[in-house]
C-alpha cells in the first residue's frame, strides 16, 4: 500500500461521499473507486458499505482510519523536517484577508507549524477589500485569501475551501426599533438607509443586497461606503443599516445587534487560491491548516 492511497482512503473515509472526496484530491470518482478496492483487495476486508443512498465505514475501517491519520500525519512531519533540513527552505508567504473579518482564532496552530518547521518562511497577513483580494490573487501578489464564499466561488482560476459556515445578518445600531427583534424581513427596512460597500469595493455584495431587497418587493434606499470599514462605522453610528455575516468584527460589539434574517447570500469564510499560483508555501500552509480543522 502507498502513501497516496492511505491519503485517498483517509479522505473518501472522512468524506463519506467518492464524489466529493475526488474532488478534493483532484482525481476523478472512478480513479478514486478502483483506488478504494486495490487496497480491499490486498488487506482482504471490505473498507465501505455503499448503497445508492450513502456511504458508510465497516468497524474494521474506522480502525484503520485512527491509525492512517496518525501514519500519515508522522509521514508528512517527517518529510517537512527533512525538507527542510536538506534544502534551508525560506521564502515568503502572502496571505490577504477581508478587512473587518474576525480570524483571531483560526491561524494560531498553523503558524506555530510553520514557525517549528520552516522558520526561514516570512508570512505575511493582510487585509484587504473585496476587489482588492482578488485582484492581488490573480496577479500572484497573494498566495492566499481568505474571503466570503459568494466571491470567489464562480470565478475562473480560482479553487476554494469553505473554513466555516457563515451566514447573513441585518446588523442596526442597539437604539434601532427593532433592535430587540428575534427575526426580521428585509421588508422590514424598506424605509431605512442600507449601507453597503461601492461596486468599486465588491463587484458581488452590493449586487446581491440590492436584488435581494427588490426580491422582498422594495427598492433600497442605499448609502455607498468605500470600504467595508467605513460601512461598519455608519452603522455604529446609527446612520443605516447593513447586511453583514456573523464572522464580521461587529458582531460581538455592543453598540449594534445582529438579527437573524433570511439568507442574502452565502457569506461562509473561506480559503482561496489561484490555480495559476506555484508558491510550494501555498499547498504546505492549506493542508496544514485544513488538516487541524
Amino acid at each position: 500500500m502507498t502513501i497516496t492511497q492511505m491519503k485517498y482512503f483517509i479522505t473518501a473515509a472522512k468524506c463519506l461521499n467518492f464524489t466529493k472526496a475526488a474532488s478534493q484530491l483532484y482525481i476523478t470518482q472512478p480513479a478514486l473507486s478502483r483506488q478504494i478496492a486495490a487496497m480491499e483487495t490486498e488487506l482482504n476486508m471490505q473498507l465501505f458499505i455503499r448503497n445508492n443512498r450513502s456511504v458508510k465505514l465497516t468497524p474494521a475501517a474506522q480502525i484503520l482510519l485512527h491509525e492512517f491519520e496518525k501514519i500519515y500525519n508522522y509521514y508528512n512531519l517527517a518529510v517537512a523536517k527533512a525538507a527542510n533540513s536538506f534544502a534551508g527552505l525560506s521564502g515568503e508567504l502572502n496571505i490577504g484577508v477581508l478587512e473587518g473579518a474576525y480570524i483571531g482564532d483560526l491561524f494560531p496552530d498553523v503558524l506555530q507549524y510553520f514557525d517549528e518547521f520552516y522558520p526561514q518562511v516570512k508570512i505575511n497577513l493582510r487585509n484587504y477589500s473585496f476587489n482588492e483580494l482578488i485582484e492581488k490573487l490573480y496577479n500572484n501578489h497573494l498566495d492566499l485569501i481568505v474571503t466570503l464564499r459568494f466571491d470567489v466561488e464562480n470565478r475562473d482560476r480560482i479553487q476554494f475551501q469553505v473554513i466555516e459556515n457563515t451566514r447573513d445578518h441585518v446588523v442596526v445600531h442597539r437604539d434601532h426599533r427593532l433592535a430587540g427583534a428575534k427575526y426580521v424581513k428585509l421588508s422590514d427596512f424598506k424605509d431605512d438607509i442600507i449601507i453597503m460597500v461601492s461596486p468599486e469595493d465588491s463587484e458581488e455584495s452590493p449586487k446581491l443586497i440590492i436584488d435581494a431587497c427588490k426580491n422582498a418587493g422594495f427598492n433600497p434606499k442605499v448609502k455607498f461606503a468605500t470600504s467595508l470599514q467605513e460601512e461598519m462605522l455608519w452603522v455604529e453610528a446609527g446612520v443605516g443599516v447593513c447586511i453583514l455575516d456573523t464572522r464580521n468584527n461587529l458582531y460581538h460589539n455592543e453598540t449594534v445587534r445582529f438579527l437573524n434574517v433570511d439568507p442574502v447570500s452565502d457569506p461562509s469564510l473561506s480559503l482561496a487560491w489561484s490555480l495559476d499560483n506555484y508558491n510550494p508555501m501555498k499547498e504546505i500552509f492549506k493542508n496544514n491548516f485544513f488538516k487541524n480543522r
